[in-house]
């Protein structure tokens, strides 16, 4: 399993687009790694986490056609992770050569709900909608997506509806995804500990940094998280455990996370990461 992290950053991205603070304008001046766009995975190429307004930017900037992707994930509504009004141009003469004649998207029922919502303010073509299909899941069921078992999990946040982090297993190896999430539930974490694989690779949420807020973790809930995995035998010393979601009001530039997380086999993801999962 291959994960390219397309994007990292909070729901503001990093700097923020409209922010001055001091961790903002320092992201500004140090460039790099430490410039964070709205988080989205990509697996294998073929299996898509996610649909924020910096789509178009990652697909461009990374030599990717999204018509290319028949399977998209989505975690949840709030818009730095889910903007239907990408949808409009996929197809007709908006983008007439598609690899796929339809795009499957699974996630709670917000998400079909969602779309609906907005294209009926302001209509989709017809020919572009009925080539959209929608499948709404249910926690803790797997269902087979694009050659995966993909199971959703419960996730810790957005209590006005039914988040999902996922665990996605190829038959060889499996990733669990923890974006965007406080720390899992006893009713999430005992469903991750008996789920039947052990977890090649983590990446969970680092939103609050040395902070706290119930419904995204923070560093020390990531070492948390890290060493309960290991003391239930589910990751090991070869599992790679990658933090994300990293925002600018809570977390440093991208040397400095890296230098709290010294000595802790935690990496730092950033974007246009790429993960090889075995």
């Amino acid at each position: 399993m291959k994960i390219k992290i397309l994007g990292s950053g909070g729901g503001e991205g990093y700097p923020a687009l409209f922010c001055g603070c001091a961790h903002c304008n320092a992201a500004r001046k140090a460039g790099g790694k430490s410039l964070r766009s709205l988080s989205q995975t990509l697996i294998d190429g073929k299996l898509l986490i996610d649909l924020p307004a910096d789509t178009h930017m990652h697909f461009m900037g990374n030599g990717l056609n999204l018509g290319d992707i028949e399977h998209l994930l989505i975690t949840h509504v709030h818009d730095d992770h889910y903007c239907p009004n990408l949808f409009s141009t996929r197809g007709t003469d908006f983008a007439p050569v598609l690899t796929y004649e339809n795009m499957h998207v699974y996630g709670n029922a917000d998400v079909e709900r969602l779309f609906n919502g907005y294209y009926s303010l302001f209509p989709i073509r017809e020919e572009i909608r009925k080539k959209i299909v929608f499948h709404t899941l249910k926690p803790f069921e797997s269902a087979l997506i694009g050659g995966y078992a993909v199971t959703p999990l419960k996730a810790n946040h957005a209590p006005e509806q039914v988040a999902f982090n996922y665990i996605i297993d190829d038959g060889k190896s499996a990733l669990l995804y923890l974006l965007d999430g406080g720390y899992p539930t006893e009713e999430t974490l005992s469903f991750i500990i008996k789920y039947p694989r052990k977890y090649s690779c983590v990446i969970a949420d680092g939103t609050m940094g040395v902070n706290y807020y119930v419904y995204h973790m923070n560093f020390q809930q990531n070492r948390q998280l890290k060493s309960q995995l290991e003391s239930a035998g589910k990751i090991d010393a070869g599992t790679k455990f990658v933090i994300s979601h990293i925002t600018h009001n809570h977390c440093g530039l991208h040397e400095e996370i890296e230098e709290y997380f010294k000595d802790s086999r935690i990496i730092i993801s950033y974007d246009g990461m790429e993960l090889e999962n075995e």
